[in-house]
């Protein structure tokens, strides 16, 4: 199981009203909702006490009004199949091990699990202002204490185990991150990330040979990448929005080495072009592109562009089911054999990009007996 902090977006409202009913409807297309739970409201702990509880939450937090960012929202990504090793208790008691380690035991949110067919995970959404003490709660290193508490689950309930960043081990430089992990499993498209890491030793090498951050803008814009402030650090952004801390790029790509070649950061400029000159050229643009290629994909895939280019003049519900290629041929698998064997093969494929599971020889049969499976 792999939790992830879902991070408020830059210039985006904290809208927890908002959040609460995201997770409580379960919008996204092909997921329904699992289980759900309120903790700590007056209103009630069910879906049917949702409206009220939402009101409640929001009138502690207008008491807060200087702060921003007043909300806390993570997923927990689980193997297929765990689903049904875990019972409203368990994903309860789960959730509840979390926000007790993050130090939000007595914090009021909204909890629940949605399920689809490659994907079992729980969204838990935090109120950080106590409802009693009105003090905002903002867990220090939480990533570690995400990994912590996910290895202890994992052993309590005999669950596939995957190791994380925390675990000891020297991070692969190639491996996706979580977000990245998601974004294709719900998309069956390469990610930002994966275009970054498929360039990364000539990025690395043009990069050294930088000798001021413009020269590192230039560099990174031929590869599609804009370079960003993000909190404490650094981002590498891709043109749809994609993100990847740029640290992941490699060590000496860190916020910390790169002012320590270039001093304080410099956004790139832009400047108005001469007559006669040229822009930067992009060698590498990220686009997106099907996961997986097979002969006959192409003529599939400029099937789904082209419906994707009249989606504004058709019904909103169909052109929300297309809005990614994962989408698309599910859609069109009624009636193209083609788009039948690509589902297949997507599926396939992120099982063997998954990391396979550890075994704990310590716990009886029956808990060794997990999926190997792993989740997308």
């Amino acid at each position: 199981m792999i939790a992830t902090k879902i991070g408020k977006k830059s210039g985006v409202p904290d809208n927890y009203t908002r959040l609460g009913e995201y997770i409580a409807t379960a919008e996204e297309k092909g997921e329904k909702l699992h289980q759900f739970w309120i903790r700590n409201c007056n209103a009630g702990t069910n879906i049917e006490d949702l409206d009220l509880a939402l009101l409640e939450i929001e009138a502690v937090r207008r008491q807060k009004p200087d702060i921003a960012d007043k909300t806390y929202h993570f997923v927990v990504s689980f193997r297929p199949g765990e689903q049904d090793k875990l019972s409203k208790d368990d994903l309860m008691a789960i959730e509840a091990e979390y926000a007790k380690a993050l130090g939000y035991a007595d914090h009021q949110r909204v909890a629940g699990t949605h399920i689809n067919t490659d994907n079992f995970h729980m969204h838990v959404a935090f109120n950080k202002v106590h409802p009693e003490t009105l003090k905002v709660v903002t867990p220090h290193r939480d990533f570690k204490i995400l990994a912590k508490v996910s290895r202890e689950i994992e052993q309590k309930y005999g669950l596939a185990i995957d190791p994380g960043m925390t675990d000891g081990k020297e991070r692969d430089p190639n491996k996706l991150s979580p977000a990245a992990r998601n974004y294709e499993a719900h998309t069956w498209q390469e990610s930002f990330q994966r275009h970054v890491l498929k360039h990364r030793g000539e990025i690395l090498k043009s990069l050294g040979k930088a000798k001021t951050w413009q020269e590192a803008h230039k560099v990174l814009a031929g590869y599609d990448i804009s370079l960003k402030l993000r909190g404490n650090g650094m981002v590498l952004m891709g043109p749809d929005g994609q993100a990847m801390k740029a640290s992941q790029l490699g060590r000496s790509c860190s916020k910390n080495k790169l002012e320590e070649r270039f001093g304080v950061f410099e956004a790139q400029q832009v400047k108005p072009r001469k007559k006669g000159e040229h822009l930067t050229r992009t060698k590498r643009y990220y686009r997106p592109r099907p996961l997986i290629r097979h002969r006959n994909t192409s003529a599939l895939w400029r099937r789904y562009l082209s419906t994707r280019k009249v989606m504004p003049r058709q019904p909103s519900l169909t052109a929300r089911a297309l809005r990614n290629w994962k989408m698309f041929l599910l859609m069109e698998a009624h009636q193209d054999p083609l788009a039948v064997v690509l589902i297949m093969a997507h599926r396939e494929l992120l099982r063997s990009l998954s990391p396979a599971p550890t075994i704990n020889k310590a716990q009886t049969p029956k808990q060794r007996n997990i999926q190997v499976d792993p989740s997308n």
